[in-house]
């Protein structure tokens, strides 16, 4: 007989929020069952689920671009520099 897990405990497993599990359960992704009015999930059932579900396939990983646009440094003629009034007291040093 397989175990019978409640929202909580198959969504501590997942790594997600106990609503984001009602809402695999609504949308047909996770299979469940009302035992006594409450919903629980069966272990093979989240196994199942968690073998598709999170199975990722190399489209699936982001694409990363490099910047083209390096960032600017700051320079003693920066209008950030030259600012003035309370807590304005930054300095650039001369190395």
């Amino acid at each position: 007989m397989d175990n019978l897990l409640n929202i909580n405990q198959v969504a501590f497993i997942l790594k997600v929020h106990p609503l984001t599990v009602r809402r695999y359960i609504k949308e047909g992704k996770l299979k469940a069952v009302k035992v006594a009015g409450n919903v629980r999930i069966k272990e093979a059932m989240l196994q199942d689920f968690n073998s598709k579900e999170f199975t990722p396939t190399p489209k699936e990983f982001p694409k990363f671009r490099l910047n083209k646009n390096p960032a600017k440094l700051f320079s003693k003629d920066d209008p950030f520099f030259r600012l003035q009034g309370r807590g304005a007291s930054l300095h650039l040093s001369d190395k």
